[in-house]
């Protein structure tokens, strides 16, 4: 198993590239919180609650068998 592949931005074939590009997704939601409200404590809301999604989201379809193996 690869650890990325070219098409995993679509889809993730597995766990470590959807952690991977959700966390540069919550990055650039981060940003653009940051450039639009200036607010630390928001950018701080979006980004822990984008991280909490991605490895809640990761862990379930993991447990129903969505990356195989």
């Amino acid at each position: 198993m690869d650890f990325l592949n070219w098409y995993d931005w679509i889809t993730p074939t597995n766990p470590y590239a959807a952690i991977f590009f959700g966390i540069i997704f919550t990055i650039i939601v981060a940003f653009t919180v940051w450039f639009d409200s200036k607010n630390k404590r928001t950018v701080g809301i979006a980004a822990i609650t984008g991280l909490s999604v991605i490895l809640i989201g990761v862990f379930l379809l993991n447990v129903i068998g969505f990356y195989g193996g």
